[in-house]
């Protein structure tokens, strides 16, 4: 405990002005906007809560997208931000690797939640003392499932940190993960459908799953929109079950962790270099772009499933065979300069 409580004041000295900016950027539109217009007195009444009638309504808003970003950033910046400097130093001193992580979590998690709860009071009472376009109601789910979800996604960028070099790195991952399931099943299904009759109730069903897998659809709550490939809505609405979805989220973020730690406990710091601290950046990056135009390709060409995998694996191989060739050339025509 000593040691846990060294770790946590450590990420308060270091992090404590960060926690603080992020504070500002995440409640400008819900606090600092509403405060100049009581002091400029500005509009109607109640005219100081229009944007905060526009966070709490269904879909995303600027507050909580720009939220999401500061969570993810602030995981990143915490843990790839310090390789090369104290992190290094602090991993050769008699703390575990997984303290370092539990503290990183611990402190993130606590001010993401510190923050969203400071937002909740002030809209809690603001809505209370003066006439307001929102009802106290609409705060208390918008808060839990909201603050859920940063955390969730706190979580799994310190999971992206935990192997990425760099912060932007770091970020750029955990954003391909987090719209990994959505962008795999709408491909899964586009591909289907170019060979097969796929049914209104199967397609119905694949997307209402990912809007369980895709974490900013927790934020947007019952403005869940689902559409068809026609690009027609088919549901324009889904009611959210604020405990389990909240449970889920949490543990999402619990199991992001574990990961993180397992990861970070063999990770080779001193690799210098690559954007993945794990096998070859280059080689990884090279295999997804050649898919990614194998089935692209593929799908124009293929008048069966059977062909459309018979040509995708084709074109996978060649694809990334000819990207390995123009690399090693240039490689060599750089190195013979």
């Amino acid at each position: 405990m000593r040691i846990m409580r060294g770790l946590l004041w450590k990420e308060w000295r270091q992090y404590g002005w960060t926690f603080g900016l992020a504070f500002i950027v995440i409640s400008l539109e819900p606090v600092l906007v509403p405060i100049s217009y009581w002091l400029y007195r500005v509009g109607n009444r109640d005219a100081w809560s229009y944007g905060i009638k526009a966070i709490l309504a269904p879909g995303l808003s600027t507050t909580e997208t720009t939220a999401m970003i500061v969570a993810v950033l602030l995981a990143a910046l915490m843990l790839a931000g310090e390789r090369g400097s104290g992190l290094n130093y602090l991993v050769s001193t008699p703390v575990s690797r997984r303290q370092i992580i539990a503290a990183k979590f611990i402190s993130g998690s606590l001010a993401l939640t510190v923050i969203m709860a400071a937002i909740t009071l002030f809209l809690l009472v603001a809505g209370h003392l003066l006439p307001a376009q929102y009802s106290n109601q609409e705060v208390l789910p918008w808060a839990l499932v909201t603050t859920a979800a940063l955390l969730c996604l706190f979580s799994l960028a310190l999971l992206m940190a935990s192997l990425s070099r760099g912060v932007l790195s770091a970020a750029l991952f955990t954003a391909i993960i987090m719209a990994l399931p959505w962008m795999l099943t709408s491909q899964i299904l586009y591909v289907m459908q170019q060979f097969y009759q796929v049914s209104a109730t199967l397609e119905l069903k694949a997307r209402y799953i990912v809007t369980y897998l895709f974490i900013p659809d927790y934020i947007s709550r019952d403005g869940r929109y689902i559409w068809d490939s026609n690009g027609n809505m088919v549901i324009d609405r889904i009611t959210p079950d604020y405990p389990l979805e909240t449970a889920l989220l949490l543990l999402a973020a619990l199991c992001f962790l574990g990961l993180a730690i397992k990861i970070f406990e063999k990770n080779p710091l001193e690799r210098q270099g690559e954007l993945l601290l794990f096998g070859n950046f280059k080689q990884i990056g090279l295999l997804f772009f050649s898919f990614l135009g194998a089935m692209a390709w593929a799908e124009d060409v293929g008048t069966s499933l059977l062909s459309f995998f018979g040509y995708f694996l084709v074109m996978w191989l060649g694809i990334y065979l000819a990207m390995v060739l123009v690399v090693w050339i240039v490689a060599w025509v750089l190195q013979n300069r």
